[in-house]
């Protein structure tokens, strides 16, 4: 058996060359070379949660948070992966630990916003959002803060509000076909679907794939009394998902 740190380095290497399998498999011979490797397991959680294992990965975050416990990326990664299992309330508390640990993760902020979306608690998700923003004001994870508290928004009723966080949003990525649609949805509520119209267009330009865009553009086109055009996008859509 080789070296923990040789199977630790392969790993690291293959995680950051995006081989998440490959990385999991040399991490794994690390943590059997050693049980005890703390960065192994961490890096293993992360591994296993690229690769949609995400109980697996809590599992992993577990272990490496019972060596360390006082590690906030730890809490963070196992917030994240309950979030994919619908274990919210579990999240909550993990992203919790986490921000008692590092109150400025701007990233673990989105995290915790999310969870309390799930769970329909819209105005606290708003408000973590809010404490992502002041954190990073800018960069990728911001666009992301701002298209999800303009859905919160939306949620609680707030179209207007919630169209003016999805112009900051587009601002920062004028290439996110999420952030287009939600637009889009927010003007059909605010009955303007012309508007609506040229917003699910922009999402289904950036990815002609996403069918839900394509439906929304077909009720808002409906709307307009333009049948012929609905009924090209509601093909559209039916033809992705019958694939």
């Amino acid at each position: 058996m080789l070296d923990p740190d040789y199977w630790y380095k392969r790993g690291a290497a293959h995680y950051g060359s995006g081989l998440f399998e490959e990385a999991a498999d040399s991490l794994a011979r690390a943590i059997e070379a050693d049980p005890i490797f703390f960065e192994a397991r961490y890096l293993l959680g992360e591994a296993l949660r690229k690769k949609g294992r995400y109980q697996a990965a809590v599992e992993s975050y577990d272990a490496a948070l019972d060596l360390k416990p006082d590690h906030p990326r730890s809490w963070r990664g196992r917030a994240v992966a309950l979030n994919e299992l619908d274990r919210h309330e579990e999240a909550l508390e993990s992203a919790d630990r986490a921000l008692g640990l590092d109150p400025r993760d701007a990233r673990c902020w989105i995290v915790k916003g999310y969870a309390f979306h799930a769970l329909g608690r819209f105005s606290e998700a708003a408000e973590s959002y809010d404490r992502a923003l002041e954190i990073e004001p800018l960069g990728p994870r911001a666009g992301r803060a701002w298209n999800n508290k303009g859905a919160a928004l939306d949620n609680l009723g707030r179209h207007e509000e919630a169209l003016e966080c999805y112009d900051e949003s587009i601002l920062i990525d004028p290439f996110d076909f999420y952030t287009w649609n939600n637009k889009g949805v927010s003007l059909i509520a605010l009955k303007r679907p012309e508007e609506a119209v040229e917003c699910f267009g922009k999402a289904v330009e950036l990815f002609p794939g996403y069918t839900t865009a394509w439906r929304n553009r077909a009720l808002a086109l409906k709307s307009l009394g333009r049948e012929g055009e609905a009924e090209e996008a509601l093909d559209r859509a039916r033809d992705l998902e019958a694939r």
